[in-house]
């Protein structure tokens, strides 16, 4: 699973360096109950900027991108379910 978290200045003032920490911690959380989740390998990346605040002219910063899905005004709680759900076996 494919998991992109936008650093760009606006994503990162709202809370995207929480996200980004949180997703290690849940990455943590997986090994520990492997027999829980599948086994497909979660790969995090950050990135400068996604461009969705250019393109899109709203708020919607922090954005999250999970397996090619946007997640706009990201938290930590709907990304970490958006990844469980997809991993839980």
């Amino acid at each position: 699973m494919k998991v992109k978290v936008c650093v760009g200045s606006n994503c990162t003032l709202l809370g995207s360096m929480n996200i980004l920490d949180q997703i290690e911690d849940l990455e943590d959380i997986i090994r520990e109950d492997a027999y829980i989740y599948s086994d497909e390998e979660l790969d995090v990346e950050a990135i400068k900027c996604l461009g969705y605040c250019k393109e899109i002219k709203k708020n919607v910063a922090p954005v999250v991108v999970v397996d090619e899905e946007p997640i706009f005004n990201a938290t930590s709680q709907t990304v970490m379910e958006k990844i469980v759900n997809k991993l839980r076996k």
